[in-house]
């Protein structure tokens, strides 16, 4: 049955390492989710990276599958008071969350995680990709809250489902299903948020509704949030010979809309249909320079899905429509960006349960989307692809998973390209005892650069060292490659019910890699994506987390911690090896969340840590290091009658500046320095559940 499934592609040029996970078993079937098995043993151990406060009782069709996936779901989020899809993903370990502010652009949010010293981690919701404005500005999941969640699903290893064999990283969030019992229902929450560190000062308003209901076969909703952030900072920038201090006043307006219509056909099938409307303004003053940036999109996302026990199928439609324009003045320069992407999506999932130890998941997958631009050519690009995975567990405790995700990708007007790829990911999982598994996982996977990267319309930055190598303007590449990469990691795991510790090793061989270089162009430096020739990152990660189940006393806790190693080394065009500048050897972080039920009391406190490092700059004479820092977040919740309740937050509270400092390689001078001051916040919350 195999060679059927992997007909579409008989033609392709494939390496020893396709060949060889092909050949693996004839009768394999392989599925990338799974949260529990049928099999006590196997549930158990699942427990651990998946949900230690989530279910009480067995799924009543679990999946089969040897690589692991976490589920969060909200009543764990709103029992440790977490306030956004980042607080969630703390608990998670192995991301690496940024501080707000930090960076010479600005950091925050959910896009600027990385995960193992990669990059930012593939974002899904109900199963739809999601992303920002054509140059990656604030997407959908910064905004979403945990009122709007039923559970976020995550899977740390390659996913041939979603197209995410490369990333090695998806997060899929599920939006919360309407109420089954009520004609309506849900949650309104107003914050106001305020700081001051000396002459920086940020003010923070936030007002969020959650509604849903349902009538008769129909069920509905209604999700919606205003964000309103007015910020005055400082930042500090040094050369060999002066200092200067630039002040920034930024001014931002956030709005997210989104409605949801279900249909419930019978008891195993329905429709869904859902609209989501964001737009993100930004208006800011630096020195002489004035910025206005605006982002704003709508998407469209209906689907069919038929479940039966075991099996179910899903069919998929979206469109969405996304405009982002950059305005941006100066004595220097003016410039005045205008661009704007359509997208349209058709798919089909599905999945068979052949009994209790085999399954197969299998679908197809086409998107089309055209960026316009009014500084650059068209670019139409074309994806198609086809994929399936199965697992079986061939024994009470070996589970073999073997997945392929075939693509064809087409580029025209401004870059023409064709290309088609295949990429195999096979996964074993080995349960020793009751506690004790090992879980190793081999994938090959091509990874195409997207339309941001593409694009050469340049970014300008801001303050007063603006197109400087310590502050560069930013541009795509026309002629980038698709990076090709041969992943192998393996897992350690000791899970208990109340939690348990993982040990993963990592190692990535990556062929026309792609890293952020800076070039000097018409006077001003700018930073654009180039291939280089070969990299390998591999590392070290150790994560943990313990959960005290409620007691009879009311007291619920727990603690989660991880430290991840990476060394990530670049083989550049004339085969001279470095490590790659902008990744941290290790992070750390830490977590303790706590609960006590008859007080109706929720808190969470968490820690981050990145050391600091030195790093060669691309093409340069010059080491860049940047500075140790580190960042305390705490949320406290107490609830009263009657639904009400108060939400206490703080954020980057302690929290370090972030630094950057250029120095000459041979005599170790300074060349350039820049310093951002951190922003520490508190900000309360007033919630009304109806």
């Amino acid at each position: 049955m195999l060679s059927t499934q992997f007909a579409f592609a008989p033609k392709l040029p494939f390496s020893t390492l396709s060949l060889a996970l092909l050949c693996i078993h004839s009768t394999t079937w392989a599925d990338s989710q799974i949260i529990t098995t049928p099999n006590a043993d196997t549930e158990q151990i699942q427990t651990l990276e998946t949900v230690t406060l989530q279910a009480k009782a067995t799924p009543k069709d679990p999946d089969i599958s040897a690589i692991a996936k976490t589920i969060v779901t909200r009543d764990e989020m709103l029992k440790y008071g977490d306030q956004s899809v980042n607080d969630t993903l703390r608990r998670a370990a192995g991301f690496q969350m940024p501080a707000q502010g930090q960076g010479p652009r600005g950091g925050g949010g959910a896009s600027g995680m990385r995960f193992r010293g990669g990059g930012a981690p593939i974002f899904l919701i109900n199963g739809e990709p999601v992303q920002g404005g054509p140059r990656g500005g604030m997407s959908i999941v910064d905004t979403l809250t945990p009122d709007m969640i039923e559970k976020i699903e995550i899977t740390k290893q390659p996913s041939i489902a979603h197209g995410a064999v490369a990333s090695s990283a998806v997060i899929n969030i599920i939006l919360k299903e309407p109420l089954k019992g009520a004609p309506i229902g849900g949650t309104i929450r107003a914050s106001y948020g305020v700081a001051q560190s000396g002459q920086n000062e940020e003010d923070r308003k936030n007002v969020s509704v959650q509604i849903d209901g349902r009538e008769n076969a129909w069920l509905y909703s209604l999700s919606a949030n205003q964000m309103w952030n007015d910020t005055t900072s400082i930042s500090k920038t040094q050369t060999y010979d002066q200092e200067r201090e630039q002040k920034r006043e930024i001014e931002r307006t956030s709005t997210m809309f989104s409605p949801r219509l279900e249909y419930q056909i019978d008891a195993k099938q329905k429709l869904v249909g859902e609209i989501f409307y964001r737009k993100n303004e930004s208006d800011g003053t630096r020195g002489e320079q004035i910025q206005k940036d605006e982002n704003d999109s709508i998407r469209f996302n209906t689907r069919y899905e038929r479940k039966d026990q075991g099996d179910s199928d899903k069919v998929r439609f979206s469109l969405e429509k996304q405009n982002e324009t950059e305005s941006t003045r100066s004595r220097q320069e003016n410039s005045y960006i205008d661009e704007t992407v359509n997208e349209y999506g058709l798919g089909y999932d599905a999945v068979r349960k052949f009994d209790a130890t085999k399954q197969i998941k299998f679908g197809v997958d086409a998107r089309s989307s055209e960026l316009k631009s009014n500084v650059t050519e068209t670019l139409d690009e074309q994806r198609y692809a086809l994929y399936t995975e199965g697992s079986w567990r061939f024994t009470d405790r070996q589970t073999l998973t073997l997945g392929a995700r075939q693509e064809w990708l087409e580029r025209s007007g401004l870059v023409e390209y064709h290309d088609q790829h295949f990429s195999p990911v096979l996964a074993h999982r080995f349960d020793f005892t009751k506690q004790w598994s090992l879980q190793t996982n081999i994938s090959q996977a091509f990874r195409s650069p997207n339309s941001n990267r593409l694009s050469p319309t340049i970014t300008i930055s801001t303050d007063s060292d603006a197109g400087t190598l310590n502050n560069p303007d930013r541009g795509g590449n026309p002629n980038l490659k698709p990076e090709q990469i041969t992943a192998i990691e393996t897992t350690l795991g000791y899970n208990t019910s109340a939690g348990g510790v993982n040990l993963t090793a990592y190692h990535r061989d990556i062929e026309d890699y792609i890293e952020k270089s800076i070039v000097l162009e018409n006077g001003r430096y700018v930073e654009r994506p180039f291939n280089q020739s070969n990299a390998t990152t591999y590392g070290v990660e150790l994560a943990g987390r313990y959960a005290l189940k409620q007691t009879e006393q009311g007291h619920s806790f727990m603690l989660n911690a991880q430290l991840s190693t990476v060394r990530a080394k670049v083989e550049d065009s004339n085969h001279q090896d470095r490590l790659v500048s902008d990744v941290a050897p290790y992070t750390a972080s830490t977590g303790i969340s706590y609960n006590y039920q008859p007080w109706q009391l929720a808190s969470s406190i968490n820690l981050n840590f990145v050391p600091e490092f030195t790093r060669a700059l691309e093409n340069q004479p010059y080491d860049r290091t940047s500075n140790q820092r580190f960042d305390i977040d705490l949320s406290i919740t107490k609830r009263f009658r009657d639904g009400w309740a108060t939400i206490l937050t703080g954020r980057n509270l302690l929290s370090t500046d972030y630094k950057e400092k250029l120095t000459d390689q041979n005599t170790g001078a300074i060349y350039q320095a820049r310093s951002n001051q951190s922003i520490p916040y508190v900000m309360l919350s007033l919630e009304k559940k109806f």
